[in-house]
């Protein structure tokens, strides 16, 4: 793996031929393409990716969201993946082998949403009528 620093392309994503160039901790790297392998992954390995493949499915409609409003980024770590984090780990029952959502743990957004802003009242003359008090 190697480090960009101030390139004369800067950093990309992306792959190009055999090369990867990604971001990673917040700096733009490039690495060789990993080698398929030939093995089956292991009945861990297999769970952990129906999970993430699970939570990855189910928020992929909400990114736009997240992405603004779940939690505060730290680090490396975008909302979103902040998001992703938190649904498998908080969120993901199982039922025998196989994961399954609990809705009712899911969370869309998290953490202070700013209130109104710039709100007035003014009071207003007049009567009211038995109609617009649901009489």
């Amino acid at each position: 793996m190697a480090r960009i620093t101030k390139g004369i392309l800067g950093g990309f994503s992306g792959k190009v031929g055999t090369i990867v160039g990604a971001s990673w901790r917040g700096q733009d790297i490039i690495r060789s393409t990993p080698k398929p392998s030939s093995r089956p992954p292991s009945e861990k390995q297999q769970l952990q990716q129906d999970k993430f493949k699970l939570v990855i499915s189910f928020l992929q409609p909400l990114k736009n969201i997240q992405n603004r409003y779940f939690g505060s980024r730290s680090g490396s770590k975008s909302r979103v993946n902040l998001a992703v984090s938190y649904t498998i780990s908080e969120a993901i029952q199982m039922t025998g082998t196989i994961p399954e959502l609990m809705y009712n743990k899911v969370l869309i957004t998290k953490g202070d949403l700013t209130g109104f802003q710039n709100v007035g009242a003014a009071a207003q003359t007049g009567k009211y009528h038995q109609a617009d008090l649901g009489e």
